[in-house]
């Protein structure tokens, strides 16, 4: 596997780990007198270390701080796998895997750096087109063979957003998460059905079209599949707070999201059942900033702000793990190889996590500890992550023919026996 991961200076690092080698039955060794025994045993170390495979690595890009890296996802362009990155200037670019070329890129006027302008909340490609959310509300849906370079919006969403993540499977699914903003569920086709149906009235109109401001038809409800409602007052009869941080879809139908919230708040809504959370669990004292899915769709994996991350089975609302060795607050978590919801088949899989104390870690899932397989640190304050499962390290080349002859020659002997001597 290939982790590709995100930072504040603008540059994309990736990292191939090596994979676990077995390691020999080793025979006692004699144990020597004096300092020759300790320089040999040195020497050994020393060898070893050289021999053993080390991480591939490499980076794409310059360091530059206005076009730190807000998200990072998989796309396609042109039937090629490549990197679909957000910058803070408000650039989208279409990045190479394996050189880190630029092959496409677009700006978004409603990023970047002055204090009206927002930041990527979430980045998707759909049907040829590049779905892309700012914090501020605009969703611009743009041609990926567009000859403009800027993105198109067809909708305001509403300020003060802080997710946007759309459907796995039906990526014309989307959902939204904010400051004070509850969980809203998008179509995106009914979006751009009705944005054609308001320009078709309008050229209809002519010269009487309405052109006051306050009479204008607002479309802010258009293509809206579900709307949450917030939970009860509390004890006090006091509104209880919304601030939505990430989100996930559990299920194939789309009815079932799970969320975390700054009020260290697990929710599950079932859009089918109630506007309301039907399940509402409150974890610890701090702010859950990431989620992800865990080692199945029954499964999630949070990430609060004091660097613990907690596997939480959905079903039951109980902990089922925790991932130790953490030091800084984790900025992206992912689980590889990403659980499909077509597929049902139990395999091997990895928590992998990017945190500000410039760390990429890979937990294991398989056994009761949870051990720590593999660490690298990258330099930067990391921002996300992204994994690309097909790629294998490249083994060296196994021995020549003519020396695996040998060495099996060498097996087939059977030992020499110790003869009795005369007397």
């Amino acid at each position: 596997m290939k982790y590709f991961t995100g930072d504040e200076s603008g540059l994309i690092k990736w990292i191939a780990f090596p994979p676990k080698m077995e390691q020999e039955e080793r025979r006692p060794k004699k144990v020597k007198r004096g300092n020759e025994g300790n320089d040999a045993d040195d020497d050994d170390d020393n060898e070893k270390k050289s021999n053993a495979l080390q991480p591939l690595m490499g980076v794409f890009g310059k360091v530059d701080k206005t076009q730190a890296i807000q998200k990072l996802e998989w796309a396609t362009l042109n039937d090629e796998k490549v990197l679909l990155v957000g910058r803070k200037n408000g650039m989208i670019q279409f990045v190479s895997s394996e050189t880190g070329e630029v092959l496409k890129e677009f700006k978004n006027n409603h990023v970047g750096t002055e204090e009206k302008q927002g930041y990527f909340v979430g980045l998707f490609i759909h049907d040829q087109h590049l779905c892309a959310c700012t914090s501020t509300g605009d969703l611009s849906y743009t041609p990926l063979d567009s000859s403009n370079t800027e993105t198109t919006t067809i909708m305001d969403l509403g300020p003060d957003l802080e997710i946007m993540r759309h459907h796995p499977i039906q990526t014309h699914i989307f959902a939204i998460g904010g400051q004070e903003r509850d969980l809203c569920i998008y179509n995106l086709t009914d979006i751009l059905q009705n944005r054609s149906a308001d320009e078709k009235s309008v050229d209809a109109a002519g010269p009487n079209k309405n052109t006051s401001s306050h009479k204008k038809k607002t479309n802010k409800n258009a293509g809206v599949v579900f709307q949450a409602k917030n939970v009860k007052n509390d004890m006090l009869d006091l509104r209880q707070p919304i601030w939505i941080h990430d989100l996930q879809f559990i299920n194939k139908e789309a009815t079932q999201v799970a969320v975390v919230t700054h009020y260290h708040q697990f929710r599950l809504y079932d859009t089918k059942v109630a506007r309301r959370p039907v399940k509402n669990i409150e974890i610890g004292k701090q702010p859950l900033k990431r989620l992800s899915i865990g080692i199945d769709y029954n499964h999630v994996v949070f990430a609060d702000t004091m660097s613990n991350v907690i596997m939480l089975n959905v079903q039951t609302g109980k902990m089922v793990a925790r991932f130790k060795g953490i030091t800084g607050a984790v900025a992206d978590v992912v689980t590889v190889p990403r659980p499909v919801m077509t597929d049902d088949e139990e395999k091997e899989r990895f928590v992998a996590s990017v945190s500000l104390d410039r760390f990429l870690r890979v937990h294991e899932t398989s056994s009761v500890y949870r051990h720590l397989t593999n660490k690298a640190y990258l330099k930067q304050r990391l921002t996300c992550l992204v994994v690309d499962e097909s790629f294998e390290y490249p083994l060296p080349e196994r021995k020549d023919e003519e020396e695996e002859e040998e060495d099996a020659m060498w097996e087939s002997m059977e030992l020499a026996k110790d003869r009795k001597r005369k007397h």
